[in-house]
C-alpha cells in the first residue's frame, strides 16, 4: 500500500469484519448443505454488517477495498432473496474505483441480480421493518 493517505484497520473496523466473518461463514455452510432458512438471516447478518463496513473503509482512504465489501454485502443480501438492495448496492460498487477484471464480473452479477428481480412478482411487498413499525404504531 504504496498510497500515503490509506490508514490502517481501526479496532472497529476489526471488530466489525470478524463479526462478518463468522455470519457469513456460517451463512455459506449453511448454504452449502441446503439449510437455507437458516442461512438466510445469517447471510442478512453479513450483508448489513458489510454494508457498514464500506463506509468506514472510505474514511480510512481504503475505496477499493470499501467496494469489494460493497460487493460482498450486495451478494449476501441476494443470497438472502434481497435484490432490491442487492441491485443498489452493486450499482453503487460499480460506481467507484474496481479494477476491470473486478468491474466485469460485478456487471455480471448485477445482470443476474435484475434477471432475478424481474422474475419476481410485480406486486409491492412491504419490507419486515416497515411492517414491524406499522405494528409497533409508527406512522404509515
Amino acid at each position: 500500500m504504496n498510497n500515503p493517505k490509506v490508514q490502517p484497520y481501526t479496532n472497529v473496523v476489526k471488530d466489525m469484519m470478524g463479526k462478518k466473518s463468522y455470519f457469513l461463514s456460517k451463512a455459506q455452510a449453511l448454504s452449502e448443505v441446503g439449510i437455507l432458512e437458516t442461512a438466510q438471516p445469517l447471510f442478512l447478518s453479513a450483508a448489513a454488517y458489510e454494508e457498514r463496513i464500506a463506509p468506514l473503509l472510505d474514511t480510512l482512504g481504503r475505496e477499493l477495498e470499501a467496494a469489494v465489501h460493497r460487493i460482498s454485502a450486495a451478494s449476501c443480501y441476494q443470497k438472502a432473496g434481497y435484490l432490491h438492495r442487492a441491485v443498489n448496492l452493486y450499482r453503487a460498487a460499480l460506481s467507484g474505483p474496481l479494477r476491470d477484471d473486478t468491474r466485469s464480473e460485478v456487471l455480471k452479477m448485477l445482470n443476474d441480480c435484475l434477471d432475478q428481480l424481474s422474475r419476481q412478482p410485480t406486486e409491492f411487498i412491504t419490507p419486515p421493518h416497515v411492517q414491524e413499525a406499522t405494528a409497533a404504531g409508527g406512522f404509515l
